[in-house]
């Protein structure tokens, strides 16, 4: 599927740059292209895997120090939104609320991160991440965002 070729190319470029060609080095548009492609797998077959790429391309990015921004933190949830089974509400509410709590220590919490989580986990779980019903970043802590 997509997600693996993405995969494949971020390797392919990492590989090149490791070999001393600075000009394609992997940065966080790269590591945010391959984790939404993963985000949008379109065949159900492909989405473990699609979920595992994710999360290895994001402790990749880390490793790597690359920035994450709320762009990651927004496919990440989509990683979570279109790869889990709707019925496991604890996993998607387990893996959410680790997903936030590092988005907003890194201040990256933005309108688009709150959409994405609301999409992922139920009502009362996005109130108990959030502090609120609140679906704008401007009445949040602004050290969240």
């Amino acid at each position: 599927g997509a997600a693996v070729r993405a995969e494949r190319l971020l390797s392919l470029m990492q590989k090149e740059h490791d070999q001393g060609n600075k000009s394609v080095k992997p940065n966080t548009v790269t590591y945010n292209s391959v984790i939404s492609a993963c985000a949008y797998s379109k065949h159900s077959d492909d989405r473990k895997d699609a979920f595992e790429i994710a999360f290895r391309v994001f402790k990749q990015m880390t490793l790597k120090e690359v920035t994450p921004n709320a762009v990651t933190y927004t496919s990440l949830l989509n990683v979570y939104r279109n790869c889990l089974s709707t019925t496991d509400k604890e996993n998607r509410f387990l893996l959410s609320q680790y997903l936030f709590k590092e988005c907003s220590k890194a201040g990256f919490v933005n309108d688009y991160v709150l959409g994405a989580l609301k999409k992922v986990v139920t009502k009362e779980q996005y109130i108990h991440l959030v502090g609120s019903g609140e679906e704008s970043s401007s009445h949040l802590p602004s050290d969240w965002t």
